[in-house]
């Protein structure tokens, strides 16, 4: 259920608010205003699988093809396929948001595996030199050469202010996904994502559009989707505290979101 807002704070201006910068809801945020669909994007949730299968149904409804040869491809929105809020206008994105006919989705994951996934691939001292491993390890003074453990950068999470809202992957799902701001059409689960999009997507586009897989399209597991876990119950219990607007939004969409569609 949408939160009440300050009749003076338009709706694209809270999502802003809450997700960080115009920035960050143009890179996240991936919508058409012809077909009626708006997706917020969370790093490591199924976006890349996502985004990449709505440029290519995009393109198919309207009679092209979408080649995705790196990742690249996958955000950039200078083809055409897919638009943000900035190319639309944000007027127009704020109507967009309050149409009842423009279809509002989202995926969540497991806060646990999304962080481990975030985790080793970006913040582990195998990605030592990485520009989101950088931008944290300056925010806390450390040298790059430090091995931070996932358990030390969950304990960090819950210990020193202002982290978890640095960079994206680090951010909660339940802010990037503004989810407590808009009246969600669908929220499908990371972990039955091919069910979850068949579902949705046909209901956006009418009509089977093609698949987009990083591992299989491309070899790379940007989600890492395929990454084992191994967690141990100490660092489980760490995630789970720094993540606990997570869980509880997980369970409520459990409720609400049953089958990944809005309850009735």
């Amino acid at each position: 259920m949408a939160q009440m807002l300050d009749p003076h704070t338009t709706l694209a201006d809270a999502v802003i608010g809450m997700v960080g910068s115009r920035w960050r809801v143009n890179y996240f945020t991936f919508l058409d205003e012809d077909i009626g669909f708006i997706y917020l994007a969370a790093p490591a949730v199924a976006n890349v699988r996502t985004v990449g299968s709505l440029q290519k149904g995009v393109a198919q409804v309207r009679g092209g093809v979408c080649n995705i040869y790196t990742l690249k491809n996958i955000f950039n929105r200078d083809d055409g396929n897919v638009a943000n809020p900035k190319q639309i206008g944000f007027d127009v994105f704020n109507q967009m948001l309050q149409e009842e006919s423009v279809i509002k989705l989202a995926f969540v994951r497991d806060p646990v595996e999304r962080f481990a996934a975030v985790y080793r691939n970006q913040f582990s001292i195998n990605t030592k030199h990485g520009e989101q491993r950088r931008k944290v390890f300056e925010y806390l003074e450390m040298p790059l050469d430090e091995n931070l453990s996932m358990l030390d950068l969950a304990e960090l999470l819950t210990e020193e202010e202002g982290l978890k809202g640095l960079v994206p992957p680090l951010m909660p799902q339940r802010s990037l996904i503004a989810y407590d701001l808009l009246d969600y059409n669908f929220i499908g689960r990371h972990e039955r994502w091919n069910d979850d999009y068949a579902n949705i997507s046909m209901e956006i586009f009418g009509c089977e559009t093609p698949i987009f897989d990083p591992v299989a399209d491309l070899n790379m597991d940007p989600e890492g989707a395929n990454l084992p876990s191994n967690i141990d119950d100490e660092t489980r219990a760490a995630v789970e505290a720094a993540y606990a607007e997570d869980c509880d939004m997980i369970a409520e969409i459990d409720e609400l979101f049953p089958d990944g569609f809005a309850a009735e």
